[in-house]
């Protein structure tokens, strides 16, 4: 895949669930979700500015945010928000809420750090393998909303 055009197609694929499942579903839904990709720049005295993302570059600092609106007039309860990491980035281990569970195949999910087992020893999954996290919202009270955030990092260009 062009590196360039990684957010867009994240974005895009993410666009292409929604309008399936609105045509599986009725077309008033309790909750909207808005996904938005923005590059993280760090000036030199370390301050962070974000950007909002409409290409990536290999190396760039990528922050997905999934807002999630409670738009029923009742309290939403035990919302699940899964944020899928694209095959062309690197999860850096940064993510808010904290809690989130991590995904290597965005089906099984565990609490972070992710184990598996080499030989004898249990070793930490490398963060590069994460797929997918996933938060688990206990209540969004009416008109109000709950964004999660993962930091990823674009990979550089195999040689």
């Amino acid at each position: 895949m062009n590196r360039l055009s990684l957010v867009v197609a994240l974005m895009a694929s993410i666009a292409s669930s929604a309008v399936l499942a609105d045509q599986v579903r009725p077309a008033a839904q309790p909750v909207k979700i808005e996904l938005k990709a923005f590059r993280i720049d760090t000036d030199a005295e370390g301050k962070e500015t974000q950007v909002e993302a409409k290409q990536a570059r290999p190396n760039d600092l990528i922050e997905y945010q999934a807002t999630y609106t409670n738009t029923s007039n009742r309290i939403i309860r035990g919302l699940t928000a899964t944020l899928p990491i694209p095959a062309d980035v690197s999860f850096t281990g940064v993510a808010a809420p904290t809690g989130a569970e991590a995904s290597t195949d965005g089906e099984n999910f565990a609490a972070m750090p992710l184990k598996r087992q080499v030989g004898d020893k249990v070793v930490d999954v490398p963060l590069a393998e994460y797929r997918a996290l996933r938060w688990k919202i206990a209540d969004i009270a009416t008109s109000k909303s709950v964004t999660v955030r993962a930091r990823t990092q674009v990979n550089g260009v195999s040689q």
